[in-house]
């Protein structure tokens, strides 16, 4: 949902005056709606047709003579021989363009797979990144059942399947992966390479999120001091997605910066140093690495988590009192558009 925004040069400087010790008395003695404000149009109650997507085409697994040669060589013991050989078997229906275009990418890490990483004359019918919540929830449905339907031969628990399938590292491996990314597609509402399904279901099986512990803290410490900045390489030691993040815990480990929320009055500092270095900051974005650095030091806190905090609360909550929404749920607009409109997320 776009959000409109409305120029404020005069309000900003007149905002700028208006600062006190507390941010939410800042903002309150602010006139919070706009004459220049569009009316709100009521939504139609015209009952439009959707358009139907058109159905993707299909075909067996087993069509691909690249999946036959694999069928004759698997071995009886390998867990990803027994699940490659049981999907197989089951002859799965899959997308014909996957099929056709099975190419794979080895990722040793929990990166995603972006699409600089395929082929330039890639099909426009397949979709790379951006997987929703039930894209992600399709893809664990289906392991679920996968390891399931494979538990007898393979006798193995959930924490071992997942490492015998997703940690193997021997290159050679990928095609055979690809099926278990075709199996892993199966009900997802676009066409996606197996490779990336693959990958994907790697990510959400393994990648840890949430505080880090103080076992972790220590293995940051300890790997840093003997390897040196290598942050892919910690980043899957502590099997995190993100090097950025396991970079900003270093610094945040071996820094003095303050931690812990916001308060009111470093709320205003930051409004006060953002605006003193850019006064059309919401409107063209710009604000310079220095500026944030500097900002931090004043602080006493990381220029990251400072910037974070602008983009994340202040610059928003900034945004929607320029446009004359500071006082509307946005939660509850955007829940009923979706339910107004049949959208499924």
């Amino acid at each position: 949902m776009a959000m409109i925004l409305l120029p404020m040069v005069n309000s900003t400087r007149k905002t700028m005056r208006t600062i006190s010790s507390s941010v939410w008395h800042f903002t309150s003695q602010i006139h919070t709606t706009s004459n220049c404000q569009s009316p709100i149009k009521k939504p139609e109650k015209k009952i439009k047709q959707k358009k139907q997507k058109k159905l993707a085409a299909v075909c067996r697994i087993m069509e691909s003579e690249e999946h036959k040669a694999i069928q004759k060589e698997l071995g009886q013991d390998a867990p990803l021989d027994v699940f490659v050989s049981h999907i197989l078997g089951k002859d799965i229906m899959v997308n014909k363009i996957a099929l056709e275009t099975n190419v794979s990418v080895f990722r040793g890490n929990l990166h995603f797979i972006r699409k600089e990483d395929l082929p330039k004359d890639l099909d426009p019918e397949l979709k790379v990144g951006r997987f929703s919540v039930r894209d992600n929830e399709i893809i664990l449905e289906n392991w679920s059942h996968l390891k399931n339907q494979t538990s007898k031969k393979l006798q193995l628990d959930e924490k071992d399947a997942i490492k015998a399938i997703f940690e193997d590292t021997n290159k050679d491996q990928g095609l055979k992966k690809n099926i278990i990314g075709y199996f892993l597609s199966q009900g997802l509402p676009d066409a996606r390479l197996a490779t990336e399904v693959f990958q994907r279901a790697k990510i959400l099986l393994f990648a840890k999120k949430g505080d880090y512990s103080p076992e972790e803290d220590q293995v940051i410490i300890q790997f840093v001091e003997k390897e040196g900045n290598k942050w892919a390489a910690l980043a899957k030691r502590l099997e995190r997605s993100s090097t950025s993040s396991v970079k900003r815990r270093y610094e945040l480990l071996t820094t003095d910066y303050k931690g812990g929320q916001f308060t009111a009055g470093e709320d205003e500092i930051i409004l006060s140093e953002v605006f003193n270095a850019n006064k059309n900051i919401l409107m063209d974005k710009n604000i310079t690495t220095e500026d944030w650095k500097r900002i931090g030091n004043k602080l006493g806190r990381n220029q990251q988590y400072v910037q974070q905090h602008w983009v994340h609360c202040l610059e928003p909550r900034l945004t929607r009192h320029q446009s004359g929404t500071l006082h509307r749920d946005v939660r509850k607009v955007l829940i009923d558009h979706l339910l107004e409109h049949q959208m499924n997320y």
